[in-house]
């Protein structure tokens, strides 16, 4: 009977409650709560879309102008929406990690990479992956990686406001390896190591402005040291050769070596340094024929010349280096300047042909010049710098040079 009184109450209890719950339970779910924001969504767009004036009160006045004020208020919202959609889609800003590995990727031309710090990947111009790396207000700038459209490296290492800086390794568009060194402004600044595309080196030391510049040693295809010395405007320092004795010069160049000797002078030899397109004229003291011949002149097989930043590639580009010319002029062949064009002719056609010779071989690599067409003439041009002459040969007046000879200036001459 107890039992049976208990139950009727709560039966009645809980029928009285199931109706509350129900309605609890249906103010609590999702569905209800997303169709309730949706609903106001839409009618609070409703409200704002309709942009029908209900009476002079809605309108704003500019210079005489009658602007609905629904309508002013509904272009700001567009405006506002299509702002959000672009900078999403653009930038997948709700997909907080993308499949890389949780770093996040964003188009080169994104508003929001301005925004992003730290690592980042960049897509290009057609979606490939062109940079991944630290980024700070829209600049590579920290540690990082550049890819060229085809996948390959092309450097790794420092940025700095998307310049190359600090340490880095520089890859030709195959992916071997170009550079490795230190950088400042996207160019080579300190010291590095230079390498041809088949990958031997080239040139270890210093550089300054992208260009070779100070200390280093230049190498051979077969990455074999050919010169240690000095080196500015990315070219040899030939003018320290200057002076110098064989034993000293071995010191510094270490490729191969062809001798002419001058069958008319006892003593006087010029030697060829292929390896780094140049010959000298050595001669010894006539008073004291045991001393060995010493460098008085050197021969540099360059049609061009550069001085800092100044580049000549002709003549008339000599000007902005030396000034005028302290002398130009018609002149015959010296037997050094014979056996330069015959040297330059042995690769392409310079000046105007070769020099005609009597020589006898003695070993390959050491001939002995009899006798040489003395009335073979070029037009050559003279300078004087820093205690230096320089003299430029032509194969006439104007155009360009084939090669330059240095020289000291002698201290009887003005410098």
């Amino acid at each position: 009977m107890g039992d049976s009184l208990f139950s009727v109450l709560f039966s009645t209890i809980r029928s009285r409650f199931a109706a509350i719950v129900s309605r609890i339970k249906l103010w609590t779910s999702w569905s209800f709560i997303r169709t309730k924001i949706i609903g106001g969504i839409r009618d609070f767009f409703f409200k704002v879309l309709d942009v029908r004036p209900k009476n002079k009160n809605d309108y704003y006045s500019v210079f005489g102008w009658m602007i609905s004020k629904r309508l002013a208020y509904a272009i700001i919202i567009i405006v506002g929406v299509l702002s959000i959609w672009y900078i999403s889609s653009t930038t997948k800003l709700f997909q907080h990690f993308t499949e890389n590995g949780g770093v996040r990727t964003y188009a080169y031309d994104s508003i929001m990479l301005r925004l992003a710090k730290n690592r980042v990947r960049i897509t290009g111009k057609g979606g490939y992956l062109a940079f991944e790396g630290d980024v700070s207000k829209g600049y590579a700038t920290g540690n990082g990686e550049l890819y060229s459209p085809q996948g390959i490296t092309l450097y790794t290492g420092g940025f700095e406001k998307n310049k190359y800086e600090g340490t880095g390794y520089q890859y030709y568009p195959g992916g071997t390896l170009k550079y490795t060194g230190s950088f400042h402004n996207n160019l080579y600044e300190g010291t590095g190591k230079l390498y041809r595309e088949n990958g031997t080196l080239e040139y270890e030391g210093d550089f300054s402005k992208g260009l070779r510049e100070g200390k280093g040693r230049l190498c051979d295809a077969g990455g074999n040291v050919i010169y240690d010395g000095s080196f500015q405007g990315d070219s040899i320092v030939y003018s320290e050769l200057l002076g110098k004795g064989a034993e000293e010069l071995s010191d510094i160049y270490l490729g191969s070596q062809v001798l002419y000797e001058d069958g008319a002078n006892e003593g006087t030899q010029i030697v060829v340094l292929p390896d780094i397109h140049a010959l000298y004229l050595a001669e010894s003291d006539g008073d004291a024929s045991e001393d060995a011949p010493s460098i008085n002149a050197v021969y540099v097989l360059a049609d061009s010349f550069r001085s800092g930043d100044v580049l000549a590639e002709g003549i008339e580009g000599l000007p902005a280096i030396f000034g005028d010319p302290v002398s130009e002029g018609n002149s015959t062949v010296s037997l050094p300047e014979a056996v330069a064009i015959n040297v330059l002719n042995e690769s392409d056609y310079a000046v105007k042909g070769r020099v005609s010779m009597d020589t006898t071989a003695v070993f390959s690599d050491d001939i002995v010049v009899n006798s040489f067409d003395r009335t073979y003439s070029v037009y050559v041009y003279t300078y004087r710098r820093g205690g230096l002459v320089y003299t430029f040969v032509c194969r006439e007046k104007g155009g360009g040079f084939f090669f330059y000879e240095i020289e000291n200036a002698g201290s009887d001459e003005e410098e």
